[in-house]
């Protein structure tokens, strides 16, 4: 399975300098007071593999104050064996990632070797967001299933770019019939291959729902991003006119979108947000389930602020399902008790984030006494400023 061994990392915001050794295969529970850092170490983990934030596009939200970088270095376990990560981004923006000590072209190469995947207070987007989310939610799953995935992708993008463009200085006809054509051939492809994804899910998330949501029926629906009672080609040709009008291709897979359902109804037009919540852990816990089947590795899980919308039962049922996957989980919550780990079989470990003025840290007797196994005090940069918002 897939598991970070250590995390060196430098020039993050809330967090000092530090080395962070976590389980490789278990739970590693993170707790501390509000602004201490905890999502900025759950942060670090996912900036290492996708080469950006998940709560703020702008490098510098996430650099410290005192430093024009950040740097993280990573060592993985996986089934091929033990490699390092490194990747480095200035304040200006620009990146720079290796592999095994080998500098590598593209972040996309990090992201396949460390997939990981994240549950927050924000992931209910995926149901009430705009298609894109998820579409996104598709592709992610696909880039790790299918090799020539991201190959595919870009062709799309491309051609598609390249009719848009077309369409929009008013070309003549037989030069957007160029781009069409290599539209259609890569948009054909890339459907199909996002039909199969589908089908993948759902023979995992009926059984995943049963024990998150078991009074509710789950189903998801695909849809192109065209009529699919006409071939793609004679929608484009249908629409041309209009497509020349608006200066864009209105119809195709930049367009598709995925709808789920309970009960036959939208999910965000029924269900609480604590429930949308367990709707989305469990699209995500699905797509995990496809990564574990296909490529016999489980992603990381970032879990950041657990307790929050879900109850104590379904806490446990969610690390449940987690810990029968062997994957490395990253959980955080502000404090202990709200990790629910009592009848975890996993290994764990669990770690203390303060924020002192200090470089020395220090464990109270008190959590001494009353946790099962040890906790390392992960030390954290003395700092006024407010924890970062998630976009």
């Amino acid at each position: 399975m897939t598991g970070l061994i250590s995390l060196t990392l430098s020039g993050i915001r809330h967090l000092a300098d530090t080395t962070f050794t976590p389980v490789p295969s278990g739970f590693n529970f993170i707790f501390g007071n509000n602004g201490a850092g905890k999502s900025s170490l759950l942060e670090s983990i996912y900036y290492l593999s996708m080469g950006r934030s998940f709560r703020s596009h702008l490098s510098d939200r996430v650099i410290s104050h005192s430093a024009d970088h950040l740097s993280l270095f990573g060592k993985i376990q996986s089934a091929h064996g033990v490699a390092s990560l490194g990747l480095e981004r200035r304040m200006d923006g620009k990146i720079k990632c290796r592999m095994n000590g080998e500098d590598v072209a593209s972040v996309s190469e990090l992201t396949k070797s460390m997939p990981v995947q994240l549950i927050d207070s924000y992931c209910h987007r995926l149901l009430d967001g705009s298609p894109a989310i998820r579409r996104q939610y598709l592709n992610f799953g696909l880039f790790y299933g299918e090799s020539d995935f991201l190959h595919i992708w870009r062709q799309c993008e491309r051609a598609l770019k390249q009719r848009n463009a077309a369409l929009r200085g008013q070309l003549p006809r037989q030069e957007v019939d160029v781009w069409t054509e290599k539209l259609v051939d890569s948009a054909l492809q890339l459907d199909e291959a996002r039909r199969r994804y589908v089908e993948e899910l759902r023979l995992r998330l009926d059984s995943i729902v049963k024990e998150l949501l078991p009074v509710f029926n789950l189903t998801i629906a695909y849809h192109s991003g065209w009529n699919s009672d006409y071939d793609y080609p004679a929608i484009l040709a249908k629409n041309i006119d209009k497509d020349y009008q608006w200066g864009y291709t209105q119809s195709g897979p930049h367009k598709a979108d995925l709808s789920i359902l309970i009960n036959g109804i939208p999910a965000k037009d029924i269900l609480s947000r604590g429930q949308q919540k367990l709707v989305c852990c469990a699209m995500i816990l699905a797509r995990g389930s496809v990564m574990l089947e296909g490529q016999g590795e489980a992603p990381i899980y970032l879990v950041d602020d657990l307790p929050s919308e879900l109850d104590m039962f379904s806490r446990a049922a969610l690390l449940s399902l987690l810990s029968r996957q062997q994957a490395q989980v990253f959980v955080t919550s502000i404090i202990e008790s709200g990790m629910v780990y009592d009848t975890l079989t996993s290994p764990f470990k669990m770690f203390h984030v303060e924020q002192l003025s200090q470089e020395r840290s220090r464990i109270s007797e008190k959590t001494r006494a009353t946790t099962m196994f040890p906790i390392e005090l992960f030390h954290v940069e003395h700092s006024d400023t407010k924890e970062i918002l998630t976009e």
